[in-house]
């Protein structure tokens, strides 16, 4: 049977006590398991426990056993998961990270043990008459135990090889002039199948089936083997004319297209961003419908098809940073106010987006500051949106230079920025919030911003990070002198900076790309602080983003949605309006919309195994992802659908020269950046083909998964 779409990350909430026992605080803390979804027999994922506790240390089982067995899988001290190497009787797995300080508190994170998922590429012929007929398959990875469904019609299959099918099938009248899905499937348990592809038909008769070609013969020993046919020289590639205007494009927009190189050539990068922090602003819409699916649906075709690529880009850089999901907000109206919120404030001020975000009911139910109410009879305010607001959105975790680096005590360790206490004196100041309405303690009303009510307000005197908040001045006035107060920290100008930073140019920029724009942070050239629209123009016109020679540890992994979008914009397409993509994106790791915890999609602080290097968007690009991201991208390739639209004529009328074709690749895709060798083993692949149709996808697959084209160098 088909699997169910993966299990979303799993957030289990436990408290721990501090201080001496029985007199302590409660902290509430949260350990998150990085990461769900299938996973085939005998293959490994790496996951992470993100633990903001300390000492972090944790122990890690599988259905409640230490390291786990054969029969559910191991895991080793370090998290990295083998699945066993048959599917389980259950084939759902729990993996689990308990801290090793504070045994009550874990997070754990559900695998779906599969069979190895078939690949289906192509059938020949692609269309058959009624009645009986043979086809034949061509993929990778097909199993022993494999079966063929035509429309609901189960196939006589012969395995020729790992990579080749034979299929025999009746058509019934009531199939003519339509298509049927062809699938493969391996049989038992965890079965999966392989992607789709469509067989026509028709009323006449198609070019007989192939067969199964006859092992060779031995050649008589007087009788030399005759020389292969050369392969065609790839050709040495047409340099980078477009290069500097098409990088500037992968970091200020979701992606180069011809049009837009154009544009960047004829104004300049300077003169471009200009124009762009002028254009109107493209509507961010509630739908009717109130389904969360539409408000994805529409943001992936903003995305794509936006004029005001530059404030899509950065709306979606701080929607990675101000989180908040459909997991909590389920409906429309509780998700689009706040992308309206981002898109509105792009190129505003970083202090004015932190207050409209506060007072918004969509954060104040994500994070719960609606109806967080002063201590009374033993109760205390609600902690959430006070320290994401510190950890997340403005002064993160440890003290911090102005060129991002940590700074350290005199034993060489990191310095906390805030502590438990800090924690509940913002949330003391944040109290007495509620959604709109007449009484005190509102109902969900997300029709316009939260409403105060001083009666619910901690009307006490407050003491923080080194500002003091006066007795009785009020809710509103807290609000704000607490906002005032973390914006002011010197902390936040290199927070903000290194994550936006991280969001449009590359992962691991140097301390020194840090200090130049946190400076702009602090003070735009007219004592402006925060002014996202001059700190944006720094980030992309600095020298560091515009140095065109990419180093070794330069650039950042395209996360899923950026992928796909920079795929479709470079063949000249986009996703549609009315797109119903979210579970087959969701499938690659990153549901529209739909983070699995407060931090995102993947952690700001994750980085590569065994290195110092930052990489975030890799949490999620496990080898079960990468593949997952793989047969997306083939699945456009091939049937775009409904859901987008590419245009692949220019590839097509090139597609028997193999080097006109690698060329066209080559500056659509990574605009004269190709390598020989790349180029060569390209021309192998796509020489291998035997129609122009392979040809053509061959080359824009391989090259859409490269490093070259996944990285954003």
């Amino acid at each position: 049977m088909i699997c169910p779409p993966p299990p979303r990350l799993v957030r289990i909430a436990a408290l721990a006590f501090v201080g001496s026992f029985g007199a302590g605080p409660l902290i509430a803390q949260t350990i998150t398991v990085y990461s769900s979804g299938n996973l085939p027999i005998a293959t490994t994922k790496q996951l992470t426990a993100y633990v903001p506790l300390s000492p972090n240390a944790v122990t890690w089982t599988v259905n409640g056993i230490a390291g786990g067995n054969a029969t559910v899988g191991t895991v080793s001290d370090r998290g990295l998961y083998t699945a066993p190497a048959a599917v389980p009787m259950q084939s759902d797995v729990t993996v689990t990270a308990t801290s090793t300080a504070y045994p009550a508190q874990s997070g754990s994170v559900t695998l779906s043990i599969t069979q190895v998922q078939p690949r289906l590429w192509s059938v020949s012929p692609t269309a058959v008459p009624m009645g009986a007929f043979t086809i034949r398959l061509n993929g990778a990875a097909f199993p022993t135990n494999v079966a063929v469904r035509i429309g609901d019609v189960n196939a006589t299959v012969t395995r020729i090889s790992a990579t080749q099918l034979q299929a025999s099938a009746t058509a019934p009248s009531a199939w003519l002039g339509k298509t049927q899905p062809v699938q493969v499937w391996a049989t038992g348990l965890g079965t999966i199948g392989s992607d789709v592809v469509n067989l026509s038909i028709s009323a006449s008769a198609p070019a007989p089936a192939p067969t199964p070609a006859p092992a060779p013969a031995p050649a008589p020993s007087p009788s030399p083997a005759p020389a292969p046919a050369p392969t065609p020289a790839p050709g040495p590639g047409q340099g980078t004319a477009n290069l500097a205007a098409a990088r500037f494009l992968e970091q200020a927009t979701f992606g180069p297209n011809a049009a837009s190189v154009t544009r960047v050539q004829s104004l300049g990068q300077d003169a471009w961003l200009t124009e762009q922090f002028g254009l109107p602003e493209t509507v961010v819409a509630t739908p009717t419908d109130g389904s969360t699916s539409t408000v994805a649906a529409q943001m992936l075709n903003r995305l794509t098809d936006a004029p005001d690529q530059l404030r899509q880009r950065v709306a979606y850089a701080l929607a990675q940073v101000i989180v908040i999901s459909a997991n909590k907000n389920i409906y429309a109206e509780e998700i689009a106010p706040h992308l309206r919120t981002l898109s509105k404030n792009a190129f505003g001020n970083y202090r004015a987006l932190l207050e409209e975000v506060a007072r918004s009911p969509q954060m104040g139910k994500y994070l719960d500051l609606a109806n967080s109410n002063r201590p009374l009879g033993g109760s205390s305010a609600n902690e959430n949106f006070a320290r994401e607001l510190m950890q997340l959105f403005t002064i993160g975790l440890v003290k911090l230079n102005t060129d991002g680096t940590p700074q350290l005590d005199l034993s060489g360790r990191t310095i906390p920025t805030y502590d438990q206490s800090t924690i509940q004196q913002v949330a003391l100041a944040l109290t007495g919030w509620t959604y709109a309405g007449t009484g005190t303690n509102n109902w969900e009303n997300f029709s316009g911003p939260m409403v105060l009510r001083e009666v619910n307000h901690d009307q006490r005197a407050k003491s923080f990070l080194g500002c003091n908040l006066p007795a009785s001045q009020g809710t509103d006035a807290d609000l704000k002198a607490t906002l005032d107060c973390l914006f002011q920290h010197p902390n936040t100008p290199p927070f903000v900076s290194q994550r936006l930073i991280r969001q449009l140019v590359k992962s691991n920029p140097s301390a020194a790309y840090v200090q130049r724009i946190a400076a702009v942070f602090i003070n735009n050239g007219s004592g402006v602080r925060g002014d996202l629209k001059a700190v944006v123009r720094a980030i992309l016109l600095d020298s560091e983003a515009r140095n065109d020679t990419a180093g070794t540890n330069d650039g950042r992994l395209r996360d899923p949605i950026q992928h796909i979008a920079a795929m479709l914009r470079a063949l000249n397409g986009g996703f549609q309006p009315g797109n119903q993509l979210s579970w087959e994106i969701g499938r690659t790791g990153q549901t529209p919309l739909t983070p699995p915890s407060v931090f995102g999609h993947y952690s700001q602080l994750f980085r590569l195994p065994q290195t110092t290097l930052a990489a975030p968007e890799f949490q999620i690009y496990t080898p079960t992802e990468a593949t997952l991201r793989g047969n997306f991208l083939w699945a456009l390739l091939t049937q775009p659908g409904g859901n987008m639209r590419i245009n692949l004529q220019p590839f097509t009328a090139v597609a028997n020269d193999t080097t006109a074709l690698i060329n066209a690749v080559d500056q659509a895709l990574l605009w004269g950046r190709m390598s020989p060798a790349m180029r060569q083993s390209l021309a192998n692949a796509i020489n291998a083909q035997p129609d122009a149709t392979q040809r053509m996808q061959t080359a824009l697959y391989l090259t859409l998964l490269s490093g070259q084209h996944a990285i954003q160098h």
